[in-house]
Order: C-alpha cells, then sequence, then structure tokens
C-alpha cells in the first residue's frame, strides 16, 4: 500500500538498536570578572563555598600519603622504638636487607608526596572552577579529570616552575653573601620578588591545562595572552601562591615540633609502656593521614586565584565538560579501550601492598 497524498513515508524498519540522543549542550555561562584588588577576596569566598567538596578531596590525598609515606613514617618509629628498647643505636647501614627495604619505602614516599601534590592541584581547580560557574562535578568525575591529565599536568607544572626556580636561585647566589646571618629572611623576600616579575606570563598554563583541556605548550601560549590582559592580577596569583607554599614549609616544622613536645608531655613515646607505645603509633598513623590532607588544603588556597582570573578572563570550561554526566571522560560510562574508573588504580593498590609488606619485613629484621 503507498502512503496518501501528503504523508510522509513511516521509517524501514531495520531492527537496529536507537543510538541514545547526544547530552543536551551546556548552556553558556555567565562567569563574572573579579576586579584585581578583590581576587583574593573573591578566591576565599569560592573556598568557603567549596568546603564540602574540598573535604571529601582531601580525605583521598589524605590516603594517598598515608599509603605511601606512612609505611616509612612507620618503619623510622619502629626502628626508634628497638634502640630504646634494647639500648643501642641499630645501624640501617650494616644490614643490607634493611637498608635496600628503607630505600624502597623512603622511594615510595617521594613518589606518593609526587602524586599527592599533582592531584591536589588538578583536583582542587576542578572542583574550585565547577563551583566558580555554579555547576559543581563530584569528587569521582573531578579525581577522573586529574588523572586524565596527570602527565600533562606534571609537564605544565615543570614548565611554569623552572624559568622562576632558575632565577631565584642565581638572584639568591648573588644576594647571599651580602645578607649574611639574614638570608632566610632575604631568600623570602627575593623568592616573592623574583615571582612577581618572572612568574607572571606562567600564572595560567595548569589552568589552562585542567579547565582549558589544551596541551602544555598550548596552555603556555595561552597563558601569556591572558598574563597581557591583567598583569597585576597575574602577579598577585603567583606570589600569592610562593608566599602561601612558603607559610605551610615554616608551618610544617613548627607544627611537628607543637606534636612533638605534646607527645613528650603526655609520657608517649618510645621509652613508653605498652598502650603508650600503641598510642603513639596511633598518633603517626593520624599524624601522616592529617599531613596528606593539609596538602589538599594548602593546594587548594593557592591554585584559587588562579582559577577565579583564568575562568573570568577565559570562560574555558571545556576540560569540566568532559566530566559531566554523558562526556567523553564520563566516569560512568564505559568505554571500549578505557579502563573502568577506581578510587584506588591497580598500581597504588600495588604500592600500599608493597609499602606494607616492606614495613612488615624491615620491622621483623631489626628485631631479631
Amino acid at each position: 500500500m503507498t502512503d496518501g497524498p501528503g504523508r510522509a513515508p513511516e521509517p524501514a524498519q531495520t531492527g537496529a538498536p536507537l543510538q541514545p540522543a547526544p547530552p543536551p549542550p551546556i548552556p553558556s555561562r555567565d562567569i563574572p570578572l573579579a576586579p584585581t584588588r578583590r581576587l583574593l577576596a573573591t578566591s576565599f569566598d569560592l573556598l568557603s563555598r567549596s568546603g564540602g567538596d574540598m573535604r571529601r578531596a582531601s580525605f583521598y590525598i589524605g590516603l594517598i600519603v598515608l599509603g605511601t609515606v606512612g609505611p616509612f613514617a612507620l618503619a623510622s618509629w619502629g626502628l626508634l622504638v628497638i634502640e630504646m628498647e634494647q639500648g643501642i643505636i641499630v645501624d640501617v647501614g650494616q644490614h643490607s636487607s634493611v637498608d635496600g627495604l628503607f630505600a624502597f619505602l623512603g622511594l615510595l614516599a617521594f613518589v606518593g608526596l609526587v602524586v599527592a601534590w599533582v592531584e591536589s592541584r588538578s583536583l582542587a581547580i576542578t572542583v574550585l572552577g565547577s563551583r566558580m560557574v555554579d555547576q559543581p562535578v563530584s569528587t569521582r568525575r573531578a579525581l577522573a579529570r586529574s588523572r586524565r591529565m596527570f602527565w600533562s599536568a606534571i609537564l605544565a607544572s615543570f614548565m611554569a616552575g623552572i624559568p622562576v626556580f632558575f632565577v631565584q636561585a642565581t638572584v639568591s647566589s648573588v644576594i647571599a653573601p651580602m645578607v649574611g646571618d639574614a638570608v632566610d629572611a632575604a631568600s623570602v623576600i627575593t623568592s616573592t620578588v623574583v615571582t612577581a616579575l618572572i612568574g607572571g606570563p606562567f600564572a595560567y598554563v595548569l589552568a589552562g591545562v585542567i579547565l582549558g583541556d589544551v596541551d602544555p605548550f598550548e596552555a603556555l601560549r595561552r597563558s601569556f595572552r591572558v598574563f597581557r590582559a591583567r598583569k597585576l592580577a597575574a602577579a598577585i596569583v603567583v606570589v600569592f601562591e610562593t608566599i602561601t607554599a612558603l607559610l605551610v614549609l615554616f608551618g610544617v616544622g613548627a607544627g611537628l615540633d607543637v606534636v612533638l613536645r605534646l607527645f613528650d608531655g603526655l609520657g608517649l613515646g618510645p621509652d613508653a609502656g605498652p598502650i603508650g607505645l600503641a598510642s603513639t603509633t596511633i598518633g603517626v598513623v593520624a599524624v601522616t593521614f592529617a599531613f596528606g590532607t593539609l596538602i589538599f588544603t594548602v593546594m587548594a588556597i593557592t591554585v584559587a586565584p588562579q582559577v577565579v582570573m583564568f575562568l573570568g578572563l577565559t570562560h574555558a570550561t571545556v576540560g569540566m565538560d568532559r566530566v559531566r554526566p554523558g562526556g567523553p571522560d564520563d566516569p560512568d560510562i564505559q568505554r571500549p579501550g578505557r579502563r573502568r574508573f577506581r578510587w584506588l588504580t591497580g598500581s597504588m593498590l600495588l604500592g600500599f601492598v608493597l609499602g606494607a609488606g616492606c614495613l612488615a619485613l624491615a620491622l621483623v629484621i631489626m628485631a631479631g
């Protein structure tokens, strides 16, 4: 039977499954551009609005640090306890097996800190950026974005940091003989000045990789363009990051000193009884986990001004859009050739297991 006049022919029934409709386009966002004089205030406001997201991400980084740095910290604590019990100084170098185990645990701790540093910055940029455009992504999706851009983030950070580090080292070597005992204060001042003068054009490289979804070289080129739009804002971004990092370095040392004094005041240490040793061991684990959450918190504070100014000037949200529902990097969609998303990857779990095994073996050999 033929179709009547004006009637469209019905589609042929081929039996092929219908493809799901593509996700609707994300509407354009009205991202405000913060005035330069209010850049830091706007950044802290963004951090306060992202408290819940920040807390969940910090717990993840704390777990990474606990699993990688924790074995080395516990092995060092165990060595101290064994020395106190036996009344001798255990020379790790005389035991090649123990020396190798400590070297592996130290390497694992270093790798864990690098991973924590890189993922903290990428996670924070994604979480803060999504909150700034009022379309927050979950920690799971932010982590998927961080892992997708892990090596690009390392290269971007290297490209942005090496020129500044080289100039800082050169200036410090010239100024150090002139200031004598005031070298520490002079280093802080010179680092701040050099960063403001040299680091401005590199201020937005990492945001370009994570939020703009471009390779590090293109991100570097775009960072120079964004820098020229507001040079003073870029200087504030890099100086704030440098000062915050320096304050944290000083603060960590002071914080560890306070913790050691607290343990000593409570009678906790290697010469304490079984309950004291157990309590101190739990304290070492808790401090290691807290140190991991501190790393993320500090990184989030340092990158917040970069996110605020980068999004305000460019409106580039391609990176966040990729991990939204239906996006090409959506962790909830299993795609051919891509591994299923896991909170802890196979390599992370392997590192945790090897760290725990080496810790137990080292303690057994030292106590034997």
